[in-house]
């Protein structure tokens, strides 16, 4: 059976609680209500981009996932596209359309998710053809990988593309019955039919920072000007009542061994390991190789209650797009140049000890004159100096886009830091830089097209 989807963008108004709520954002596009989780399928065709992301359109909640979808012609205008992908029934994404990423065939876009069926950790890679602008999609239910018959994989997840030397392979986050993280290898060069290949790597050849019981998400990228792969993980781990719980992203350096023979697998070779980002809400990005760039989107999970969630509507915002580049070891993100287009009007200049910033703003620190990153402190603010709050970040900034309840800060010289935090309708932002000049920009604010 085939279905093809063209549903409706959730456009209608605001639900009262997000038109209320002090923490949605205004230059940080989603839809105005429901759930939202990992960016999938990011890509780029003609001219325009598109990212894809986890999302149930009925609640602020993680269940029945459909992907959502958001497109732009220069990564600041952006209109919310129909649902492109919803669970089938009967099909093998009955539970959910999981996380994935967009593939081509012959220049047909196709979406590579993990359709899911309700079983625990089990998915298979499951496809879906896409008409020329990805507004229109056919859930075909064609599985290009189910669960691998190995008995070592408890559980997969996450399909990633990859070219290495001018052949495609798939990668998918994977857990191990022994208790170690792993990424599986399949080669994929038959888009509707790959070939598992096995374990390609464990956390066990990693350092310690990477262990976990699943890497999730993972995202292989090729960075041209520092001449290394940079492969992406998330880090999930199980609880000792059952659960689970999400920890950080992690990237490993790699070289990768090219194949002597047709038959031979590509291998690769630990480097070193970084952050991705240090703070406590980002998770499960996605990376988009271009000529001259690598861009990725993160989720910026929620730290507020599930009820206040479910209250507001909402749950769950995408990162502005980040360019990666790697400083002495170090994986660096700082905003792709064209996300400047959301700053409105010209730029406030301060060197004071502490400014107060508007509910949405771009701020800039240059270095300082000894060429250090400057210390900064981010708190939130009443009329009076009682009512400031603890600080929601101390240390060191380069850049610092704040939009409501997101707040991601940017170092010239190490990791970004994504956070979350919720200031009261009554409180400001209140930035204190011990002196160090600084510039910053109010945001336009956004509304779906």
């Amino acid at each position: 059976m085939t279905s093809s989807t063209r549903q409706p963008a959730v456009t209608s108004p605001a639900t009262a609680g997000s038109a209320q709520d002090p923490a949605f954002p205004v230059a940080h596009p989603r839809p105005a209500r429901g759930w939202l989780n990992d960016p999938n399928g990011l890509c780029r065709v003609n001219g325009t981009w598109h990212v894809f992301f986890q999302f149930n359109p009925h609640s602020a909640r993680h269940e029945h996932i459909h992907w959502g979808h958001l497109s732009s012609p220069d990564l600041v205008e952006w209109t919310e596209e129909p649902v492109a992908l919803t669970p089938s029934p009967g099909g093998p994404d009955v539970a959910g359309c999981w996380s994935g990423v967009m593939g081509f065939d012959d220049g047909a876009p196709i979406a590579v998710y993990s359709g899911v069926q309700g079983i625990e950790n089990a998915s298979e890679v499951t496809l879906a053809r896409g008409f020329a602008d990805l507004r229109e999609w056919s859930q075909e239910r064609h599985v290009a990988a189910p669960m691998p018959e190995d008995e070592q994989v408890v559980a997969v997840r996450d399909p990633f593309l990859v070219t290495i030397d001018g052949r495609r392979w798939a990668l998918q986050g994977a857990g191990l019955a022994d208790g170690r993280a792993a990424i599986l290898l399949y080669d994929a060069e038959e888009l509707t039919d790959w070939t598992y290949h096995g374990v390609w790597l464990s956390s066990d050849q990693a350092p310690a920072a990477l262990d976990a019981d699943i890497w999730e998400c993972p995202q292989l990228v090729w960075l041209d000007d520092s001449a290394v792969w940079v492969l992406v993980v998330s880090r999930w781990h199980r609880t000792d009542d059952g659960g689970h719980e999400l920890d950080d992203t992690r990237a490993l350096l790699l070289e990768v061994d090219l194949p002597d023979q047709p038959q031979d697998l590509p291998r690769p070779r630990i480097l070193g390991e970084s952050e991705v980002d240090t703070g406590s809400s980002f998770y499960a990005p996605q990376v988009l190789a271009e000529p001259d760039r690598a861009l990725m989107i993160g989720w910026a999970r929620e730290q507020r209650e599930q009820q206040a969630c479910d209250e507001a509507g909402w749950s769950g915002l995408l990162t502005w797009p980040r360019k990666l580049q790697i400083r002495d070891g170090a994986l660096v993100s700082s905003p792709a140049a064209e996300c400047e287009g959301w700053r409105l009007g010209p730029a406030h200049h301060d060197d004071g000890a502490a400014v107060l910033l508007p509910e949405a703003c771009d701020v800039v620190l240059p270095t300082t004159p000894e060429g250090t990153v400057p210390t900064v402190e981010l708190r939130t603010a009443g009329d009076t100096d009682a009512e400031a709050g603890p600080p929601v970040y101390s240390g060191p900034a380069s850049r610092i886009v704040i939009d409501r309840s997101i707040i991601e800060i940017f170092r010239a010289d190490g990791p970004a830091c994504t956070l979350r935090a919720y200031p009261a309708a009554d409180q400001q932002w209140e930035l204190r830089t011990g002196g160090a000049q600084l510039s910053w920009w109010a945001l336009r604010r956004w509304s779906p097209a």
